[in-house]
């Protein structure tokens, strides 16, 4: 029999409470973890799938910030609003010693994208085509989220210095990494397909207004020389010195949503199950939350009794085999439904949760190491509903914690194995057809947005 303090009492007065008392314990690293490779799954699937992020995509967060002094009222070099596309190496958007494309040239002398993009997006080597949505000031930033595919694993990207003749700056064909942070700092280039006069009749910029006035040229791109001040230009006001931007690439890991909802019916008066606060961890195969057919942990049973999450949360916390580890922020009622975020970093990509279904003994539902690897945009299982063999189901008010009783921390310990929940069989104070279900009693639903 496990003791419940006044507090968690509180939780289940009411159904519609939304807070989750926890009683801290010392961590028991040994408890309720297992090594087998072996994976089980006890939930049923449904077979749809949705939109979402696949399983091969990539995504990668994209930080741009312009390096040119501030010299106030447009002064210096204003970005003009990027083209950014993820590549297979067979397309290049520019390479220093060659030629300008026309397009390229049309973003370096105008700030004009659509060319450029167009291209981009129509050639089955590109995955990802996009363009800023705005310019970026001297001192500022800007964040861009691409993503990637296959052999897709190319990072392009050109803008322009929209205070010159025909200057740009940004990546071509680089590396996406592997995983966390790549930093490169940009130099500024010269088109060379217009004059470089430095005059304001030829310039398109805040410095000038006069787009499409430049003198054509056709000389290669190489590294920009800076303002001289042979025209209207003064260096001291529109000049640089160095690089002029820095990129900042970070891998993003995969990002899941995580819908629960209830089924079990809605009574009234606090009827049918409520589901407790789920605890729910990202981790590697090596861990198991429950497994059915075995004795439940000490941490499961106080989940499945009573709702208590912390000694659970504490075992997994204590686990470096465990990425992230959460609680949900409330109880979940009949017809309810809660929504969850959950990161999947590289190797603890298995997915656990457990929670109680408060008016009974010792029932839970959950799943146990499913395999976040294998999603490919939405998937939904049905859930099952397990007794936790911790708790006789004597199904007596005083041994039940939730809102249909008062029983928190007072019910008949048992040692059985974790197996399939029979539901309510009516054989004391709960009546079936209000505090029963048809199994399954909830529905998972799995989104991979990053």
């Amino acid at each position: 029999m496990r003791k419940l303090s006044l507090a968690l009492l509180a939780v289940f007065a009411l159904a519609a409470c939304g807070q989750d008392e926890t009683v801290p314990t010392a961590p028991t690293p040994s408890v309720g973890i297992e090594t087998e490779d072996n994976v089980e799954f006890d939930l049923t699937p449904i077979i749809e799938k949705g939109h979402g992020v696949g399983a091969t995509i990539r995504s990668y967060e994209i930080t741009l910030e312009n390096l040119t002094p501030d010299n106030g009222g447009g002064a210096a070099q204003v970005f003009s609003p990027p083209v950014i596309a993820t590549h297979n190496r067979s397309l290049r958007m520019f390479r220093v010693g060659k030629f300008a494309s026309e397009g390229l040239a049309l973003i370096a002398e105008d700030a004009i994208n659509q060319p450029m993009f167009d291209r981009f997006d129509n050639s089955p080597a590109a995955f990802d085509v996009q363009e800023g949505g705005g310019v970026i000031p001297p001192g500022t930033s800007a964040t861009y989220t691409v993503q990637t595919r296959g052999g897709a694993r190319r990072l392009s990207m050109a803008f322009m210095l929209v205070n010159t003749n025909d200057a740009f700056s940004g990546t071509d064909a680089i590396r996406l990494p592997r995983d966390g942070v790549s930093e490169y700092y940009l130099s500024a280039y010269d088109a060379g397909s217009e004059e470089n006069t430095e005059l304001t009749a030829h310039i398109p910029g805040p410095c000038c207004g006069s787009p499409g006035e430049g003198i054509d040229t056709r000389e290669r791109i190489r590294k920009h020389a800076g303002i001289h001040g042979d025209g209207d230009l003064d260096p001291a006001i529109w000049g640089w010195e160095g690089p002029v931007a820095k990129l900042t690439i970070r891998r993003i890991p995969r990002t899941y949503e995580i819908t629960l909802e209830n089924l079990t019916a809605d009574t009234g008066d606090g009827g049918a199950q409520v589901f407790s606060p789920p605890v729910i961890a990202t981790h590697n195969p090596a861990i198991r939350m429950f497994r059915v057919g075995h004795i439940a942990s000490d941490e499961l049973a106080l989940i499945a009794e009573d709702a208590i999450n912390q000694p659970m949360v504490d075992l997994l916390e204590g686990s470096d085999r465990v990425s992230e580890v959460q609680v949900g922020g409330g109880v979940i009622p009949p017809g309810g439904t809660d929504t969850y975020t959950v990161v999947a970093e590289r190797g603890f990509n298995r997915l656990s949760m457990a929670f109680m279904l408060v008016n009974t003994n010792d029932a839970f539902s959950g799943v146990s190491r499913l395999p976040l690897r294998w999603f490919d945009g939405r998937v939904s299982y049905y859930l099952h509903t397990y007794d936790a063999g911790s708790e006789e189901n004597t199904e007596l008010f005083e041994h039940i914690p939730g809102p249909c009783c008062t029983g928190a921390g007072e019910g008949n310990d048992t040692h059985e194995r974790i197996r399939h929940h029979r539901g309510i069989q009516g054989t004391a104070d709960l009546d079936a057809a209000k505090w029963g279900w048809d199994d399954p009693a909830a529905k998972l639903t799995v989104t991979r947005i990053y």
